[in-house]
């Protein structure tokens, strides 16, 4: 992945695969969540135990079919710190879609939440979103319970997903469920509106 283009130069250096649809989405959540970890599980099948902090922003591309539409993914890996919070909403302009992370072994990863969901919110108000709960690979560690993450999907009416990217649990279905979402809402605002 590389953290040397901005997101208007994204969508001039990618097509050169046929697209129907390109939908951009962000990944959200503290450092250490695991964000750079789902992403590099969804489009390379790799994963490292090894934390590397992310600086700035980074960006993957995955091709898919959705709908019987030709798919672009661009997923951009938003570094989690408190230190990047203005810049990060630079990266929100224009996103489709966002998954909001947090880790099931780290209750601190879900108290932040709602700042994460507000943020983007204000810069991307009709967005699609998915909550994530990773590393459920640990389960003797678990302090998050399903159900507190389960409130908040109700609360935001969002879908919620548990996720690992140690061993791959929900990772693809949280990106095609993120990408189904933004491009029915994509979709949905193309339609001539009825009087």
């Amino acid at each position: 992945m590389s953290s040397k283009l901005a997101p208007s130069d994204i969508h001039e250096r990618v097509t050169d695969r046929p697209t129907d649809f390109g939908i951009k989405v962000v990944m959200m959540g503290d450092g250490a969540v695991g964000k750079t970890s789902l992403v590099l599980r969804y489009t390379q099948n790799t994963f490292s135990p090894e934390y590397k902090q992310s600086l700035g922003a980074s960006f993957a591309v995955r091709d898919l079919e959705i709908q019987d539409q030709n798919v672009k993914l661009v997923i951009w890996d938003v570094a989690g710190q408190p230190s990047f919070r203005q810049v990060r909403r630079h990266y929100y302009s224009g996103a489709h879609g966002a998954l909001l992370l947090f880790d099931v072994t780290e209750p601190r990863t879900f108290m932040t939440l709602q700042n994460w969901y507000n943020d983007f919110r204000n810069v991307v108000p009709d967005g699609a979103i998915i909550l994530i709960g990773n590393k459920v690979d640990l389960e003797e560690s678990r302090q998050v319970p399903p159900e507190a993450a389960q409130m908040l999907q109700n609360w935001w009416n969002i879908p919620y997903i548990e996720t690992s990217a140690a061993n791959a649990t929900g990772v693809t279905d949280a990106f095609i469920l993120v990408a189904e979402n933004a491009l029915e809402r994509a979709k949905s605002q193309m339609r001539p509106k009825e009087d």
